[in-house]
């Protein structure tokens, strides 16, 4: 073949060499142009479309709804996230795994929110976000068996995980090592129910991640870890996979703005910080708490008990379990001061500063006095101030809820001691999908009542002893705090005595 490299013919050539480099340089920068155009469009369309879709999975560290109010730790990174770009948090609850991760692929939804381990099997369908926590996956068991050191130790044992969970994906890749393992996936199961599975001894053992099995151990302390199965991995959000990157480096950005702020440790240190059993060391504390703090408060609360007609002894114990006296306590769930109040419920009383001390116990004795009444009459004392007290914790909705799930029991739904048996159903699918408020802690709920009374016990003590030195006779009491809990004969702690024979609490 001739090239030509002189002459008009060569001429002719460098020009039409030049006009291709150029036409080659040209469309690579509109080729650019476009990508970057095509790649800010996925933000775009959800800037102007006012809201971000995200869909939930149930769960105390996810998603979870009390009296109309959100909680959850995805659900409140995600609000902020929202806050930050002026949008609405749009959320959907999607039970499965597999179909959630399906619909933010599909662009269904923009974000899937479950406390999502990121593995390489997810990582080819979907985008993740940057971590917010590490987790490990736990083998957990009945604290009646021995610790185990291989998973052959639980061979012909039943053993579930949840269906297409970052779990079920593990106990795969371990079986090349132990091929005779077997276990079974359930779908749309909380990792929650799995604990009560194992605590009940109705399982064996199960999967778990660390971080649920540190927040839920207090409501379950016969299940106990039998080994790790993995290194620690990072949980994250999953987002549609395509090469418009522009949301995800959105929720990225904020994310790492968000963790570098102290805002991320702060809100899972508040997560985790109700969960501990109420014990020797809790008691000391509360003395400690009636020396230093109660006298800041004490005739605010007689004065506020004596208006009300109320026993001030169960307002201070109310008033201690939400904010351990501190006029200036506030929650991540935007609640605060001595009573623990939310925006919706201080303007409802007429409150106009949550951190005054006396307008927040006025409007937290009217809201538990307006608890009370709405329940029916024939419910009697105490059980009528314990489920108020219920449902000052959970909402009167997911109480009634767990009456009528009493009641199908055939059990009476006025006796809180066969309410309380029916709390934890309000944390199973099988059962808070047939009641009108759905999920609730309903365990939660019972440890707060519990944990009052507890303190009300306690704090009697300290009244009675007030009294008698003014008739100038010591008081010892000392065994009350630290002595052995009061049961009866049929294995349940006695109610205070003061609570036995009016007045009432409430």
């Amino acid at each position: 073949m001739v090239r030509y490299s002189h002459g008009p013919k060569g001429l002719l050539v460098r020009k039409r060499n030049v006009f291709r480099v150029v036409l080659i340089v040209t469309i690579i920068f509109v080729a650019l142009l476009r990508t970057e155009q095509y790649e800010s469009e996925r933000l775009q369309q959800i800037l102007d479309s006012g809201e971000i879709n995200v869909g939930f999975r149930l769960g105390p560290l996810i998603y979870y709804e009390r009296d109309n109010v959100a909680g959850g730790l995805d659900y409140y990174i995600l609000q902020a996230f929202a806050d930050s770009l002026g949008l609405v948090l749009n959320l959907s609850v999607i039970d499965e795994i597999p179909d959630m991760l399906s619909q933010v692929q599909s662009g269904n939804i923009d974000i899937a929110a479950a406390n999502l381990t990121v593995t390489s099997e997810r990582s080819e369908e979907v985008s993740f976000s940057l971590p917010y926590m590490d987790v490990s996956p736990i083998l957990i068991q009945h604290s009646s068996r021995r610790p185990k050191g291989s998973l052959d130790e639980i061979l012909g044992s039943s053993l579930v995980a949840i269906q297409g969970s970052s779990h079920s994906e593990l106990l795969r890749s371990l079986q090349a090592q132990h091929p005779e393992l077997t276990w079974t996936e359930e779908a749309g199961t909380l990792m929650f129910e799995l604990m009560g599975r194992v605590q009940d001894q109705s399982l064996d053992y199960a999967i778990v991640d660390s971080s649920i099995f540190e927040l839920e151990r207090p409501y379950f302390p016969r299940v106990e870890k039998a080994m790790e199965l993995n290194q620690p991995s990072p949980l994250a959000f999953a987002l549609q996979k395509s090469a418009d990157n522009s949301f995800t480096s959105s929720l990225n950005s904020f994310l790492a703005e968000y963790k570098s702020s102290g805002n991320l440790d702060s809100l899972v240190d508040e997560m985790y910080s109700n969960n501990e059993n109420f014990d020797v060391a809790s008691s000391l504390v509360l003395r400690e708490r009636i020396q230093s703090r109660l006298p800041e408060y004490e005739t605010l609360f007689r004065n506020v008990g004596e208006q009300f007609d109320i026993d001030w002894v169960m307002l201070a114990a109310v008033s201690y379990q939400e904010s351990h006296w501190s006029a200036s306590a506030r929650s991540y769930t935007g609640v605060r001061g001595l009573m623990m109040l939310t925006l919706p419920t201080a303007s409802q009383y007429g409150v106009t500063n949550r951190l005054d001390a006396e307008q927040s116990l006025v409007a937290g004795t009217k809201y538990l006095i307006s608890l009370k009444s709405r329940l029916p009459e024939r419910i009697g004392e105490p059980d009528r101030t314990q489920m108020a007290l219920a449902a000052y914790n959970m909402g009167m909705g997911h109480l009634e809820d767990a009456r009528i799930l009493t009641q199908r029991a055939g059990k009476n739904p006025d006796y809180w001691s066969q309410v309380r048996e029916q709390l934890p159903l309000l944390q199973q699918s099988v059962h808070y999908r047939t009641v009108t408020y759905g999920y609730a802690r309903g365990l939660e709920a019972d440890s707060y009542v519990e944990n009052i009374f507890h303190f009300y016990n306690i704090l009697e003590s300290y009244a009675w002893q007030k009294e008698l030195e003014a008739m100038e006779i010591e008081m010892r009491y000392e065994e009350d705090i630290f002595g052995e809990e009061i049961y009866n004969s049929e294995g349940r702690r006695d109610f205070p005595s003061i609570l036995e024979n009016p007045p009432s609490p409430m």
